[in-house]
C-alpha cells in the first residue's frame, strides 16, 4: 500500500451566492481510502470596493469508485448585501492510499 498526492484547481464561474462543484481525479491504482483538504483559494469580487461580509471554503470527500475519487468544493464570498458577482479559484489536496 502507498500513499498518492493530487491537487486539482477547481474554477469558481463568476456569479453570486454558495456554490457547491463536484469533481473527480483519478489515481494509478485503486484506491483504499482517500481524504480532502483545502490547499489554497482565491476569491475575488468582479468589480471594486466592497466590504466583506462572509468568507466561506469548504471541501469534501464524496465518492470513492476503483482508482477515482470524487470531491465537492463549497464556496461563498459576500458583502453586505450579498449580491455582488465573485470568482476565482480553489485548489484541494486529495490524499488516496492505495493498492
Amino acid at each position: 500500500m502507498a500513499l498518492s498526492f493530487l491537487t486539482p484547481s477547481v474554477t469558481i464561474p463568476v456569479g453570486t451566492g454558495r456554490r457547491s462543484i463536484q469533481q473527480s481525479v483519478s489515481f494509478p491504482r485503486n484506491v483504499l481510502r482517500a481524504g480532502v483538504a483545502l490547499n489554497g483559494f482565491k476569491l475575488d469580487y468582479d468589480a471594486d470596493d466592497h466590504h466583506i461580509n462572509i468568507v466561506e471554503v469548504d471541501t469534501d470527500l464524496v465518492s470513492i469508485s476503483g482508482a477515482t475519487v470524487t470531491f465537492r468544493v463549497e464556496c461563498h464570498y459576500a458583502d453586505k448585501n450579498f449580491d455582488d458577482k465573485y470568482g476565482g479559484y480553489v485548489t484541494a489536496l486529495v490524499i488516496a492510499e492505495t493498492a
